[in-house]
């Protein structure tokens, strides 16, 4: 009697650009698309935020 292994499939990623919040005197920041505010203030300083872009890994649709 034997078993069949299953296949393991490992995620992909991608780097893609979003624009964001970031705070200019700590490490805090946000995408844009998830803040309620207009002008957010930092959670965690609770300084002013400028705008900003980042590239974040963003798992790949595979349907």
């Amino acid at each position: 009697m034997f078993f069949h292994q299953q296949e393991v499939v490992k995620p992909v990623y991608v780097q893609q650009t979003v624009d964001v919040w970031q705070c200019p005197d700590c490490i805090g920041w946000m995408q844009k698309e998830f803040t309620v505010s207009a002008n957010p203030t930092c959670p965690f300083c609770t300084n002013a935020m400028v705008e900003g872009t980042r590239e974040i890994n963003v798992l790949e649709q595979n349907c």
